[in-house]
């Protein structure tokens, strides 16, 4: 690998930082396992190519010897909009040499030592002083800075959340609301006005900051509750609407669960992949993500023509959301779990007990308490691991399918044993 290769993927990783995290470009912060993965998830989305978590950390952490495949240079670029590898390499322009032809006929050149230190003294000197022109003011934020979020709604989505905010007495070039943690989701604002508004999609549980140029200068909650059980229906991870199947028929014959005809009048397309998401969100008598316990019951109503299907049972907090699947037997290598900072994928570790007979009805009691994780399947301890992150109070749960899925009953205990929260799903 060429020192003009190397600094090409460096140049492509840094671009990719700017762009999606700008505030951690900014301050020369390190990427953590949650904004990898995301940025993972984004390839696939765009490119239907996965890259490892294993092989994205390689990456940022300049741990390579040689170039990468080419098939994941060319799903790198795709977050920086370019068709290929050889498309990024070609509009880097004169930054880098693109061949050691090229490169030797550059140290022909200027071979001379003069000559050599006069252009690296100008050059220097060049971006010395564009460095002092384009750097940004320091900002000065002062005592009392206003920033609210009000929903239009009480419950359920899509639902309109109005920021208010003051903006007085604060310098910046520019100003942003990002609603969730997902930096895409950053929009614009107008310094002058007082309120700007956005749709969120999706119940949940976010922190919206408000931010000038690059520093988040106040943050405040957005709860975006469910009146019971609520249910999403789409074809693609990330897609930004969903559609919301008929919710007063989730609950029959005795399960959580969607009929067939429901989703279609929704408008799904039984020709598209189906990832439905069923979505409590709500706080549960100030129970704590470092101490509880989860007990469900959950099946596929249908596997045919599903090549690995998957559920998952994510719960969230004030601070963060943490995760964990099972999967089809023989399908374990595709597996993640995550808990608060703690990534564990199954490439990795050994996940053989987490695949299941998915069309048969599954047993599940999850088990938090002071930084241990203990999973069981069906009475037995599949997994067991020490996790480490900011933990907080629980603010929802959320069950998805790949497929047609349902959910028998739900229960959260504290660890002590009190149930806080029970649904049987009895017909209502």
């Amino acid at each position: 690998m060429t020192t003009v290769e190397k600094d090409l993927l460096n140049s492509c990783i840094t671009q990719i930082v700017g762009r999606y995290f700008p505030e951690k470009a900014s301050t020369n912060q390190t990427l953590g396992q949650r904004d990898l993965n995301y940025l993972a998830d984004l390839i696939e989305e765009k490119t239907n190519i996965r890259i490892s978590l294993s092989t994205m950390k390689r990456l940022w952490k300049g741990n390579f010897n040689k170039m990468p495949h080419p098939s994941t240079l060319d799903a790198l670029v795709s977050l920086l909009d370019f068709e290929n590898w050889n498309a990024f390499r070609q509009n880097q322009g004169n930054g880098f040499s693109q061949s050691t032809s090229t490169h030797a006929k550059l140290e022909k050149r200027f071979s001379r030592p003069l000559l050599a230190l006069s252009v690296l003294g100008v050059m220097a000197l060049t971006f010395l002083l564009i460095s002092l022109v384009k750097k940004k003011k320091e900002i000065v934020i002062p005592e009392g800075v206003s920033f609210s979020a009000n929903k239009t709604v009480a419950f359920n989505v899509p639902n309109s959340v109005i920021f208010s905010y003051d903006l007085a007495g604060i310098e910046a070039d520019s100003f942003f609301i990002q609603r969730s943690w997902n930096p895409m989701h950053k929009s614009a604002i107008r310094p002058e006005k007082k309120n700007f508004s956005e749709i969120y999609y999706y119940p949940g549980f976010h922190w919206a900051k408000l931010i000038a140029n690059d520093s988040v200068i106040k943050k405040t909650r957005v709860h975006v509750k469910t009146d019971g059980w609520f249910v999403t229906a789409k074809s693609k991870r990330m897609q930004d609407v969903p559609l919301y199947p008929n919710q007063e028929n989730i609950i029959s014959e005795g399960n959580l669960r969607v009929e067939e005809l429901d989703l279609q009048k929704a408008g799904y397309d039984p020709k598209q992949n189906l990832i439905l998401s069923f979505f409590n969100i709500r706080e549960f008598e100030n129970l704590q993500s470092q101490s509880f316990i989860l007990e469900t019951r959950a099946k596929f109503e249908d596997v045919q023509n599903l090549t690995c299907p998957y559920m998952e049972v994510t719960w969230i907090d004030e601070k963060d959301v943490s995760w964990v699947g099972l999967i089809d037997k023989g399908c374990e290598s595709n597996l993640n779990l995550k808990l608060s900072d703690t990534i564990l994928m199954g490439t990795e570790n050994d996940f053989s007990k987490l695949g299941a007979k998915l069309d048969e009805w599954q047993t599940i009691k999850i088990i938090c308490h002071k930084g241990t994780f203990k999973l069981y399947l069906n009475d037995i301890l599949a997994t067991e691991t020490e996790f480490t992150g900011a933990t907080g109070k629980i603010m929802g749960l959320v069950f998805t399918f790949t497929g047609k899925g349902a959910i028998d009953y739900v229960s959260l205990k504290d660890i002590n044993g009190k149930v806080l929260y029970s649904d049987e799903f009895n017909d209502r």
